[in-house]
């Protein structure tokens, strides 16, 4: 009786604590929260009236459960449950919980180093689909291709699973091998490959030279704003002074996005001293500015941006200051459509909550959230381009940037 009293203790101070940071609404997404402290005790404030909050309803499931329930029931699983649950029911797909191991998983793709096997995934026409194999890892290795479909993990279809589901299945240690069934496109007949998972390391910012009409053009490509990616931009940015380049082709495709401050330092190297980044309004409806404040070093470049339906969210914050600021060019698909703001906020335990806390405009004020931003010059790349080796986005880019 004293565990279980002790126990009902811990799990109660936790639900609150998540609450309260809840209530309190730190700042921008996805952007760095501050330090977990757990409260000594539980403050309700006149505003979130907490105090009307009838706990006694999710005391009773809770004990029936325990009581009842005919099958194996694990107390923290219960707990982790619960609070997703509660932060589910606001109804908004980027204010998530995340348990300790999806925590760490979230900060490995930002820091980009994880284990598995190195192959980026979205959900496409409700099927886990490949976007791309990372170059030298063992998904490659393996002959997984662009717009390969995945059905099964370990001999478990994945038909219902969400996407994060089925990445934590094939994620795993080093060394260890994970079974996938899968089509290839243009195929009916499904493969198994048998894959050994390997330490990744991706860098967020790659970058290479190539010569048109004898110009030396920039391909500066960036996969995400994470956690390497200012001193890539950084160190990229002045070999391009090196290399003598004439023009800067910035790939943002299939970039999810990642923290604010990245995308802003990034803008900082782009355009002039303080030009218009990027607005945030929150829920009191107070405006925070972000202008450019870095070197400018590459400002005097022409420009052209590619992007398409996966970029998103940060990397759409860079795309609107280039476009609103009129200082290049935006080729290829609509991006994503992403104008909230999330804060990561650390919890107890190594948990934390993903919460949108604001919503984000463009310089010129335009709201893109489940709208995106519609390019300069609209060029596809179908599935057929992609099968082909062809890619018309680039090819289009490296026309512009020479004119």
């Amino acid at each position: 009786m004293k565990k279980n009293k002790q126990l009902v203790i811990k799990i109660f101070t936790v639900l609150a604590a998540v609450v309260l940071f809840f209530y309190a609404g730190y700042g921008f997404g996805v952007r760095r929260g501050s330090n977990y402290s757990p409260p000594s005790y539980i403050q309700n404030s006149s505003k979130d009236k907490l105090s009307d909050v009838d706990f006694s309803l999710f005391w009773q499931t809770w004990n029936k459960v325990r009581e009842l329930y005919n099958g194996s029931s694990d107390p923290q699983t219960m707990v982790y449950g619960a609070i997703s649950g509660m932060v589910s029911s606001l109804g908004d797909p980027y204010t998530v919980f995340l348990k300790p191991s999806d925590n760490d998983a979230l900060t490995s793709d930002l820091s980009g180093q994880f284990e598995g096997i190195g192959a980026e995934l979205t959900m496409l026409n409700n099927q886990v689909t490949v976007i791309a194999p990372l170059a030298s890892s063992p998904a490659e290795k393996a002959g997984i291709k662009a717009k390969d479909i995945i059905l099964q993990v370990d001999g478990i279809s994945v038909e219902n699973m969400t996407l994060n589901e089925v990445i934590s299945k094939i994620r795993g240690k080093a060394g260890t091998d994970v079974k996938l069934q899968m089509v290839h496109l243009g195929s009916d007949q499904p493969i198994e490959l048998t894959i050994t998972r390997q330490n990744i390391k991706i860098d967020s910012v790659t970058y290479k030279t190539v010569t048109l009409s004898n110009k030396k053009i920039a391909i500066l490509k960036i996969s995400q704003f994470g956690d390497d990616t200012v001193n890539l931009a950084n160190k990229y940015a002045d070999q391009m002074k090196k290399d003598g380049v004439a023009g800067i082709i910035l790939d943002l495709r299939n970039n999810p996005g990642g923290y604010l401050d990245s995308s802003v330092s990034v803008a900082g190297l782009l355009l002039a001293k303080d030009k218009l980044i990027v607005s945030e309004v929150d829920k009191n409806g107070t405006k925070t500015e972000y202008k450019a404040n870095g070197s400018s070093q590459l400002v005097d470049y022409p420009l052209v941006v590619l992007v398409n339906g996966g970029s998103a969210s940060a990397a759409e914050i860079l795309t609107g200051a280039i476009k609103d600021n009129n200082r290049g060019e935006i080729i290829g698909e609509k991006t994503f459509g992403k104008g909230c703001v999330q804060q990561l906020e650390p919890l107890a335990c190594g948990a934390a909550l993903k919460v949108t806390i604001a919503n984000w405009l463009t310089p010129n004020g335009s709201q893109i959230n489940k709208i995106g931003i519609t390019p300069d010059n609209i060029v596809q790349l179908s599935d057929t381009d992609s099968a082909a080796g062809r890619d018309p986005q680039l090819d289009k880019a490296k026309t512009e940037i020479i004119r």
